[in-house]
């Protein structure tokens, strides 16, 4: 910190690469600035002090752009990007300005938001008014904006943390982290921990690991070579794994590569390998995530001898390389139909499964690959199969089991990008050449380790393929084209056909990942799925297999972990000849860290000694998918829908009484929001209510009022247990007082899904039915289910309202698809505090929640578009402010009632 530490070597080629591009993609953004006609003033670089005066003066001023614009302000200074003029006014006159930078990456980070949030500060200063916003400008030619309320709070006392600690440093020592292989003190890192025998040198080791073991005294490789005993909040395997990595690593020192087989686990190892085939793929990509938007430049395929590259060098190039890679693909399968594509790592799979997103190419094609289990990932073998003694499981070192040795040009990964960097200034073909042979090498390294992996593989059943998805995916390309033909007949403006083909594709994208995920958890090794909150990792059996009526279950314990599994869900576990297989939780007890498991009739072989679970398979989304549909559809022609259409078209809500600048008209906000339901006429209404603002209040009451005039609502949500928060707010107004809710003979019904349904036990005053068909469902008051309930067929305008709590985390496909079941849909909740969650990459609006969709580029809903319930009695007058001010456009108040007790 004070100039007395270790010294910097020289920038590494990839880090000297970083530094280049992202001044490439400055001058370039500058260029575009200049080009549209923006006045720019440049600040030539030189001293901080004289250029932060310099910078004053520029903005006073009051050009377009400011470039290179420096601030100094105690300890803090720094050279931001551009300031760029916007309208609000600030000290300078009737404008000010925002920061905006330019980054390599795809989204901003953290860091990003950190610089972001410091420059402002000090622009804030100089301007005399805090500005509202900050931009990045993104590698993949994006641009981010960020709201810098939401994020200064953390900014700033993330600086004072910083502050503090050059005050008084405290011993700091060096750990391995994402940004090593950048970093200009790496090799000063590596001698430290060459020379302390640091645990940070063990192959596969986490930081979590390590401070486990340093907690209990073994603090360096050898040591944990030696050890002999369970460590504190380790599982036994765990340990066992690490002390056989660590002494096969210290043997290593003075001795030959050596290895030790691992265990046996269904579906893990070994398991993975299938017998060679005729036909045999070895596949590898090489990328350049600095080209802008990332590009995915060879792909190579080693194959009887021969090697085949696919080259991209831009972005339309990378979209017929990949149709290309995938005819392939199919033409081999056709000619050899037990061939296999293999590869080392995920890196493949998961660029195949970005690029077929992102182009429309191929996505049901890549979906049955992987369903067939076609493509072998043989770091999941060589991790799962057996621990090596050498310093890590890349590839390059694996070669030192089977004696490949390298003399080309290009030797690494990063090299690669390098030198793909050199050629695009230099267009030197034998650049390229240098890089293809690399590939082909790791290609042809991949057959090499696929064949003494098969030479090392203990006796047993060989894995065979999946049954052949040919079919589903010829349903799914059919079903896709039937879309694209609707909507390019239907003459809808082109905006407008997009995003209904982007809705209607969302469940069929959406899915995928969440297939997938459960490939991918079932084939990594537990050790690595301990910070997976998906799966639950290093189970150990107390007692035997248990038979309960058809079906068996066994206890376990496991290690100290966080998981989102609980009882009463389902969960997988792999196989060895097929996909994994659904088990269920019947108990768990978080504390104790003990679970019980249950399989299903002839099942009892999946409860094995030790065991991971693995996240369950998707829901499958039919019923809601073609109910979307259906409304896609009629968007084409009669659009009968007009709640739904109107939520398409983002309008103002369409009331009985006309439109209105503001909808309360200064009413009190129960009452007046009582009243704007009952005024809606076909229409949606968002209602954003942030915490403790009585959402669930305003909403039972509203929907009260609608029953009392003979109206049928709708109740739905993501969640079961949030529409039973609704239902017995209905129920428990009902049976308070109040004489303009008082109502007889009202029937409540939910329909709940399998298992607990979070009622207490004999409780009957609200109806739960798990049978579709059960008729309380066509004729209850009020009625509430999960879109798998009002998407169905028979639901179709059945109800007048439908009220969807939780609307910030309800996605706008599956409230398109609900929104047909009726006339009026009010949306409830606030995307504010949880977001929706999806797994897959979708356009927009794909990706947004309903209620995200409705606010648009607002944080709080206008007046005049829905209503913001602006008072809440839960938060302390000073938290209220605070939130206020950061989150809610200075329009959320503490309650009277909070006032008084502060």
């Amino acid at each position: 910190m004070r100039g007395g530490g270790p010294k910097p070597g020289e920038d590494t080629e990839d880090a000297a690469l970083l530094q280049k591009q992202g001044d490439a993609h400055e001058a370039a953004h500058l260029a575009r600035l200049k080009d549209a006609g923006c006045s720019v003033v440049e600040i030539e670089r030189g001293g901080l002090g004289e250029n932060a005066e310099a910078t004053r003066a520029a903005l006073a001023a009051g050009p377009d752009v400011v470039f290179q614009g420096a601030f100094l302000s105690g300890n803090w200074g720094g050279w931001s990007d551009f300031l760029e003029r916007v309208e609000p006014p600030s000290a300078f006159g009737q404008f000010s300005y925002e920061v905006a930078d330019t980054k390599l990456k795809r989204r901003a980070d953290p860091k990003h938001v950190l610089q972001l949030v410091l420059y402002s500060d000090l622009l804030a200063e100089i301007q005399g008014m805090v500005p509202e916003f900050a931009h990045v400008e993104l590698g993949d030619g994006t641009r981010a904006t960020l709201r810098l309320a939401d994020y200064s709070a953390y900014a700033r006392m993330a600086r004072q943390r910083l502050e503090a600690f050059v005050a008084d440093p405290q011993p700091t020592r060096p750990m391995p982290c994402a940004d090593c292989g950048l970093c200009r003190w790496a090799d000063h890192c590596g001698e430290v921990w060459k020379n302390e025998d640091s645990l940070s040198n063990v192959a596969g080791i986490s930081r979590g690991q390590v401070k486990k073991l340093e907690a209990a005294g073994v603090e360096t490789l050898e040591a944990l070579s030696k050890l002999d005993h369970p460590i504190r909040s380790m599982a036994e395997n765990t340990r066992a794994r690490l002390v056989i990595q660590a002494r096969l690593q210290q043997a290593r020192k003075t001795g030959g590569p050596d290895f030790e087989l691992r265990a046996a686990q269904p579906g893990k190892g070994f398991d993975l390998l299938p017998e060679p085939q005729p036909g045999d793929l070895f596949y590898d990509i090489e990328g350049d995530p600095h080209y802008e938007g990332g590009l995915e430049y060879l792909h190579g395929i080693w194959f009887d001898g021969q090697f085949q590259a696919f080259w991209a060098h831009d972005h339309d190039a990378e979209a017929r390389a990949l149709s290309d890679l995938l005819s392939f693909f199919r033409a081999r399968i056709a000619e050899y139909p037990n061939a296999r594509i293999y590869h080392y790592a995920p890196y493949e799979i998961t660029a195949l499964k970005r690029l077929t997103t992102k182009y429309g190419i191929g996505e049901a094609y890549l979906d049955r690959l992987l369903r067939e289990r076609r493509f072998v990932d043989l770091f999941a073998v060589v991790r799962g199969g057996l621990i090596g003694s050498e310093p890590n499981y890349s590839i390059k070192s694996m070669e030192a089991f089977y004696n490949r040795k390298r003399d080309g040009e290009v030797k690494t990964a990063g090299g690669s990008v390098v030198a793909y960097e050199r050629w695009r200034e230099t267009q030197d073909q034998q650049i390229l050449d240098e890089i293809e042979d690399y590939n082909r090498v790791d290609c042809i390294s991949t057959e090499e380790l696929r064949d003494w992996l098969i030479s090392i593989r203990p006796n047993g059943p060989w894995p065979i393929l999946a049954p052949d998805a040919g079919d589903k995916e010829a349903e799914e390309d059919a079903d896709t084209q039937v879309l694209r033909d609707i909507l390019a007949g239907s003459g809808l403006p082109q905006d407008r056909q997009t995003m209904l083909f982007n809705l209607g594709v969302f469940h069929s994208r959406e899915v995928k990942p969440a297939q997938w995920a459960v490939f991918d958890s079932a084939a990594k090794d537990g050790d690595d799925l301990l910070d997976d909150l998906d799966a639950l990792a290093g189970l150990e059996a107390v007692g035997p297999v248990e038979p309960v009526k058809r079906s068996f279950v066994r206890s376990y314990t496991y290690p100290e972990q966080e998981t989102k599994l609980r009882g009463g869900k389902k969960a997988t576990v792999p196989v060895f000849d097929g996909p994994p297989t659904t088990v269920g939780i019947e108990a768990m007890d978080r504390r104790a860290r003990q679970i019980t498991v249950k399989a299903g009739p002839g099942k009892a072989h999946l409860l094995a000694d030790q065991l991971t679970l693995h996240p369950d398979w998707p829901l499958n989304t039919g019923v809601i998918a073609s109910a979307l549909r259906d409304v896609i559809t009629d968007q084409c022609g009669a659009r009968r829908f007009t709640a739904v259409n109107d939520l398409l078209s983002r309008i103002a809500p369409r009331l009985g009484s006309g439109p209105s600048a503001d909808l309360l008209e200064g009413e009190d906000p129960v009452a007046g929001t009582i009243a704007v339901v009952n005024d809606m006429d076909g229409t949606v209404l968002p209602i954003q209510g942030p915490p403790g603002t009585g959402k669930t209040y305003v909403s039972v009451r509203a929907i009260l009022s609608l029953v009392r005039k003979g109206y049928r609502v709708g109740v739905s949500s993501n969640s079961h247990e949030a529409i039973r928060n609704v239902l017995m707010g209905c129920l428990l107004a009902l049976q308070g007082d109040d004489p303009d809710i008082m109502l007889e003979n009202i029937e409540l019904a939910h329909k709940v899904g399998d298992g607990e349904d979070g009622y207490p036990d004999g409780f009957s005053e609200i109806i739960r039915v798990q049978s579709y068909a059960d008729p309380v469902l066509t004729h209850a008051h009020v009625v509430g289910g999960t879109a798998w309930f009002f998407s169905r067929e028979d639901n179709v305008q059945a109800f007048d309202w439908l009220f969807v709590d939780e609307a910030g985390q309800v996605g706008l496909a599956n409230m398109v698809a609900m929104g047909r079941a009726a006339r009026n849909i009010v949306l409830v909740g606030d995307p504010r505090q949880l977001p929706q969650v999806i797994q897959g990459a979708h356009p927009a609006p794909a990706n947004l929640s309903c209620l995200d969709w409705m606010l648009g580029e607002h944080a709080t809903i206008p007046a005049d578009r829905g209503i913001f319930l602006p008072t809440s009695r839960r938060m302390h007058p000073e938290v209220c402010g605070f939130i206020s001010e950061q989150v809610y456009e200075g329009r959320l108040t503490s309650h009277p009632i909070r006032l008084a007790s502060a």
